[in-house]
C-alpha cells in the first residue's frame, strides 16, 4: 500500500504540481511514438486531451507536424541522448506561444530505449523579452551610424583591438599615420609596430588595460617609411553583454606638439607661427598659471578670441566643479614631469558647457625647473553625447523612458546599504495590470503598449523626492520608497497611486479602464538583500490577486 501511495503521490506531483508541460511518449515496436501520459500544463496549454493517450503523432497531427516531431524523437532514440529545441505553438486560445523542448530518453536493464520524456518550457516572455532587445540594437546600430562619422574622421589615429592586442580595424587617420593600409596591419599585434626598446613597457600597458587600469602612456611608433613617431597612446574598452572583447586604441602623434613646445624655447615666433595654423587650442600657461598664449583657433571651437582668453584668470572658463581637477593635474604634471589627459566642461561663447579633452605636456629649462606647460584643448562634446545616449539605452526602458530592472537594482542596494546605516526605513512595491492579457487579446500589442505608456507615465507622477517606479517587464513595474516612516506613510502613497489609475486610459478613440494588483515588502530589522525584499513583494502581490483584485498585500517581515 505504502509503495501504492507513493507512486501515487509522484503521478499527482507530475499532473499537477509541474508549471511546465510534461509528455511521456513510449517507444512502439515498430519505433513510432504514442502518447503514454500528459500533465495538465500540457492538457491546458495545447490541443491535446486525455482522448489524445495511446495515439501516435501520425493520428493526432497534421503530415507536416508529425514528421517535424518523428523526426526529432527519432534522432533522441537513434542517439540516446538528450537534446532540445525551441519552437512555438497556439493554445487552445489561439494565443501564440514559445517553447523550449527538452527531450530525455528513458532506457531499461538492457539499455534499450522504451519511453522518451519532453518537458516543454514556456519562455514567450523570454522571447518576446530577446525581440524587444533586438529592437534597441537596432537602435544602438542606428546611433552608431550616426556617429559613424566620429570615429572615421576624427583627427586622432585610431585602431580597434582584440582581447589579444591584434589589430581588427582603423580609422583613415590611423593609416595616414602608420603609412599602411588597413589590410596591411589585420591581424599584426599593436606590439610589432613599435620600436623594440618600447615593447616590453607598451606590454605591461595593454595588461594594465585587460586589468581595468586605463592610463595613457607615451611609446614610438614606426610608421612604414621608417620613420619613428612619438605618440600618447590610450586603450578604451569595447563590452558586448558587460563582457570586454577589445579595445579601441587612440594614438594622439605627439611628434608635432614636442616639436612645437621645442621651437618656444628656441624662438615663440616659430611656436604661433605653427600654433595658428593647428585645428585645436593650443595654450601655454607658465609656471604661476599665467597665460602666455592661446592659438587663434580658440575663437572657432569655443567662440572667445585668444587676445580676450589670455587676459583672464587660470581655468576662468573650466567649469566650478572641474577646476580642481585641472589643477590637480597640472600640478602633478609640473612635479612629476609626465604629461597628463584630462576630460572636463570648458565656456563656449554661444552653447555654455561644453565637454572637452585637454592633454598638457611640461616644458623644462636648462635649469631643469619647470618652465611652464604646453596644453592642447579640443571638443569631445559629440563624443560625450554618444555614451551618455549608450548608457541611457542600458538602464532606461525603451517603451516608457522609465529605469529599468538593471537601473532600480542599483538605485534600490544603493539606498538599502544607506538605510542599513543610517537606521532608516524603505519599501518595494511591486504591482501590475490585472487581466492586462485581455486587452491585448482584443484591441492588439499597439493598443497594449499605448496602455503601458500611460500606465507608466501615471506612476511616475506619483513620485517625488528620491522615490523611483521602474518597469520590470511587460506589466509588471515596480517602486522604490527610499525614506518612509511608517506603513500608514506607505498606505498613503500606494492609495494615491490607486486613485490616479481610476481615470480611464484613453487610447486611439478608446476608453479603457484598468485595476492593478499591488505586494509591499517593508525593510525588515535584519539586514536583506534587493532581491530578497522584491521576492518578497512579488509574493505578496500574487496574494492580492488571488484574494481580491483591485487591491495590495503587505508582505510579513
Amino acid at each position: 500500500m505504502m509503495n501504492e501511495a507513493v507512486s501515487l503521490s509522484y503521478a499527482r506531483v507530475l499532473a499537477e504540481g509541474i508549471k511546465e508541460m510534461v509528455f511521456v511518449v513510449k517507444v512502439n515496436e515498430d519505433y513510432s511514438f504514442a502518447y503514454e501520459f500528459l500533465n495538465n500544463a500540457a492538457i491546458n496549454k495545447t490541443s491535446l486531451s486525455s482522448d489524445s493517450i495511446g495515439k501516435t503523432f501520425n493520428e493526432i497531427y497534421s503530415t507536416k507536424m508529425a514528421e517535424f516531431l518523428n523526426e526529432k524523437y527519432g534522432e533522441v532514440l537513434s542517439e540516446r541522448q538528450s537534446t532540445s529545441y525551441e519552437d512555438a505553438f497556439y493554445s487552445k486560445a489561439n494565443r501564440l506561444f514559445y517553447s523550449k523542448t527538452q527531450l530525455t530518453p528513458l532506457l531499461d536493464d538492457a539499455e534499450k530505449c522504451t519511453h522518451i520524456v519532453g518537458v516543454v518550457q514556456d519562455i514567450t516572455e523570454e522571447k518576446i523579452a530577446r525581440l524587444e532587445n533586438e529592437g534597441i540594437r537596432q537602435r544602438l546600430e542606428e546611433s552608431r551610424a550616426r556617429y559613424r562619422p566620429l570615429f572615421d574622421s576624427n583627427m586622432a589615429a585610431i585602431f580597434t583591438l582584440d582581447s589579444k592586442g591584434s589589430i581588427t580595424g582603423g580609422n583613415a587617420a590611423g593609416q595616414k599615420l602608420s603609412g599602411f593600409l588597413m589590410r596591411e596591419l589585420a591581424g599584426k599585434n599593436f606590439i610589432d609596430s613599435l620600436v623594440i626598446e618600447d615593447r616590453e613597457q607598451a606590454s605591461e600597458h595593454f595588461q594594465s588595460a585587460l586589468a581595468g587600469e586605463f592610463t595613457d602612456r607615451r611609446m614610438q611608433l614606426v610608421s612604414k617609411s621608417g620613420a619613428v613617431l612619438t605618440c600618447l597612446v590610450k586603450f578604451i574598452p569595447i563590452n558586448s553583454n558587460e563582457k570586454n572583447i577589445g579595445f579601441y586604441m587612440i594614438i594622439n602623434d605627439m611628434t608635432e606638439l614636442d616639436r612645437v613646445a621645442s621651437l618656444y624655447q628656441e624662438g615663440a615666433e616659430n611656436f604661433r607661427i605653427i600654433a595658428e595654423n593647428v585645428h585645436d587650442v593650443i595654450i601655454l600657461m607658465d609656471h604661476n598659471k599665467k597665460y602666455l598664449y592661446i592659438s587663434p583657433s580658440s575663437e572657432n571651437i569655443y567662440g572667445f578670441k585668444a587676445e580676450h582668453i589670455v587676459e583672464q584668470e587660470a581655468f576662468y572658463n573650466v567649469h566650478p566643479e572641474d577646476v580642481a581637477i585641472i589643477e590637480k593635474a597640472f600640478d602633478q604634471s609640473a612635479k612629476n614631469a609626465a604629461p597628463y589627459l584630462v576630460q572636463l566642461r570648458l565656456l563656449h561663447k554661444e552653447r555654455g558647457w561644453i565637454w572637452s579633452e585637454i592633454t598638457g605636456t611640461p616644458v623644462f629649462g636648462e635649469d631643469k625647473k619647470f618652465n611652464h606647460m604646453v596644453m592642447v584643448a579640443r571638443d569631445i562634446s559629440l563624443q560625450k553625447e554618444y555614451e551618455s545616449q549608450l548608457k541611457h539605452f542600458a538602464y532606461f526602458d525603451s517603451l516608457t523612458d522609465l529605469p529599468n530592472r538593471r537601473y532600480f537594482q542599483e538605485y534600490a542596494k544603493m539606498h538599502l546599504e544607506q538605510t542599513n546605516k543610517n537606521e532608516k526605513s524603505l519599501a518595494v512595491l511591486i504591482l501590475d495590470i490585472d487581466d492586462f492579457k485581455e486587452i491585448n487579446d482584443q484591441w492588439g500589442h499597439e493598443i497594449g503598449d499605448a496602455v503601458i505608456q500611460e500606465f507608466g507615465h501615471r506612476l511616475n507622477d506619483c513620485m517625488s523626492g528620491e522615490n523611483i517606479a521602474a518597469r520590470l517587464g511587460g506589466d509588471e513595474f515596480v517602486i522604490l520608497l527610499a525614506d518612509t516612516e511608517n506603513k500608514e506613510q506607505v498606505a498613503e502613497i500606494a492609495d494615491m497611486i490607486y486613485q490616479v489609475m481610476k481615470k480611464p486610459i484613453e487610447v486611439q478613440g478608446l476608453s479603457l479602464n484598468v485595476s492593478i494588483s499591488m505586494g509591499i515588502a517593508l525593510a525588515p530589522a535584519e539586514q536583506v538583500s534587493v532581491s530578497v525584499m522584491m521576492k518578497r513583494a512579488d509574493l505578496a502581490m500574487y496574494k492580492a490577486k488571488q484574494q481580491e483584485k483591485n487591491s495590495f498585500q503587505v508582505s510579513p517581515t
